[in-house]
């Protein structure tokens, strides 16, 4: 009798509550979840975007004899891009309803042609910017060659 309740007997004739309860298909499913999360887990180190924050007063510290550093901020806003490079200001705006992502891409690798041991840049973003956007202009300063991406809010932001 496989995972049965065992015959009545015995001297009242009411059947016994003893049981024998088969586990192999708990095991089996039990293995099959474990094997199934060890094996995706592997895929969400995949297609991660590893992006810093950085507020006020985290900046690296400074001495006098250093010169300044260039600080590099892409705002992105319903007109389209800013690009902040020292104290130029290069605007990019949109083409019609969209963003121009081919200029942007030409802009930054310019930037980067001019700056090749510059590795950081901060975005800032309006509230009103779609996040498809962003990860799209994050998408092209890392195929510019700004591997420090830094994500901020267009009041934090100081150009």
């Amino acid at each position: 009798m496989a995972g049965g309740l065992l015959m009545p007997g015995g001297k009242s004739g009411r059947k016994p509550v003893d049981a024998t309860l088969n586990l192999v298909p708990f095991i089996d499913l039990l293995s099959c979840c474990i094997s199934f999360l060890l094996i995706t887990a592997v895929w969400t180190q995949l297609s991660r975007i590893n992006v810093n924050q950085k507020g006020q007063g985290q900046a690296g510290e400074k001495t006098e004899d250093t010169p300044p550093e260039l600080k590099l901020v892409v705002v992105v806003d319903d007109s389209g891009y800013r690009i902040s490079a020292g104290a130029d200001i290069v605007p990019v705006p949109k083409k019609g309803n969209d963003y121009d992502f081919a200029t942007l891409n030409q802009k930054l690798a310019d930037i980067k042609k001019e700056h090749q041991d510059k590795n950081d840049i901060t975005i800032a973003s309006d509230d009103t910017v779609k996040y498809d956007n962003i990860v799209k202009t994050m998408d092209s300063a890392l195929s510019a060659g700004f591997h420090d991406v830094s994500l901020v809010d267009t009041g934090a932001a100081a150009l």
